[in-house]
């Protein structure tokens, strides 16, 4: 969270307006992040981290790196971390996820109106976040968005 605060880019912390009831964090491609902690209880106020919350500021720091790699923070533009459909779906298949998980994953977003290429933004953001050391995110984060 320093490293991604120190980049530029404003992290809310369990503010009501951006956190509603189920909501995990978004990272919006203006250039701002939000962090809704499962334990919060209070406007604004920081709790400790659970193990869900730190997976959530994992997903949503690769999608700060998809930003930076379609171009530079809070330009509105996102980009998959892979030059085609057949190494991201390697990438997807390859992950400790099962595809009936992946499959799950999917549903709920297309659920949402979230589909094609912006689905497959979020699926890699999933996998990135379970799959990759939070230390390898943060050397990524430095690398793109610097």
């Amino acid at each position: 969270a320093r490293t991604i605060v120190s980049l530029g880019v404003p992290v809310s912390i369990n503010t009501n307006i951006h956190c509603p009831a189920g909501e995990s964090g978004s990272y919006f491609s203006a250039g701002f992040m939000v962090i809704c902690q499962n334990n919060r209880d209070k406007e604004g106020v920081e709790v400790e981290w659970t193990v869900n919350d730190l997976n959530t500021l994992r997903h949503e720091a690769h999608h700060l790196i998809q930003d930076c790699a379609a171009g530079t923070i809070g330009d509105g533009k996102m980009s998959l971390m892979f030059n085609s459909e057949k190494e991201i779906y390697q990438f997807l298949s390859n992950s400790s996820y099962t595809v009936e998980q992946l499959k799950q994953i999917a549903a709920h977003y297309e659920k949402k109106g979230v589909t094609g290429y912006d689905l497959l933004i979020e699926l890699e953001a999933f996998v990135v976040a379970k799959d990759i050391p939070a230390n390898l995110i943060e050397d990524k984060l430095k690398e793109y968005c610097n």
